[in-house]
């Protein structure tokens, strides 16, 4: 009895090392994960437009339809021509992953999150930056702030101003029925 319990353990002990050492592991995920509920804006990829309403719209300014400037959608505030929102939707990149895969040759990389989501700014710059939000682990929501006006309050603060406008996405988007 005792030499086939000795057997038995032996037998799971090979088994459990084999379970163990078969499967190769993947590369280390460099990018934090997406703790919230992933959102689907896939049908935004060709449509970027149609990521907010008017009604939302007009908490920016924005009295207008957005023009279409491929991959993304730009508005304009109707108070000024020097402040555009730009929005996308990027769903064949790879994801927040990439970009952390990449981020040697990212200008102004640097983590944030909106609305529990995780992200990067880039692009930074007087008056401009990106900001892009992994709301799914293969699709990016991408928004660029530019504000050429030092008057502006977006000038000073224009990750600030993207985020804000990404979130206002990310809290849409979101919470719409299914």
């Amino acid at each position: 009895m005792r030499a086939a319990a000795t057997v038995s353990i032996g037998a799971v002990s090979i088994g459990l090392l084999t379970a163990c050492t078969s499967a190769p592991a993947g590369p280390q995920r460099l990018s934090p994960p997406i703790a919230a509920d992933p959102i689907d804006l896939t049908s935004f990829a060709a449509a970027p437009c149609g990521l907010l309403p008017a009604q939302q719209l007009a908490h920016y300014f924005v009295t207008t339809p957005g023009v279409v400037h491929p991959p993304a959608c730009v508005w304009t505030p109707s108070d000024t021509s020097a402040l555009t929102y730009q929005a996308a939707v990027d769903v064949a990149s790879g994801g927040l992953e990439n970009l952390y895969r990449h981020r040697a040759t990212i200008a102004g990389f640097e983590p944030t999150d909106v609305h529990s989501y995780p992200g990067i700014h880039r692009d930074i710059g007087t008056g401009r930056c990106t900001v892009d939000i992994g709301v799914a682990n293969d699709t990016i929501l991408a928004v660029t702030v530019d504000a050429t006006d030092p008057q502006l309050s977006a000038h000073a603060d224009p990750c600030g101003e993207a985020d804000r406008f990404a979130g206002t996405v990310i809290g849409y988007q979101g919470h719409r029925a299914p």
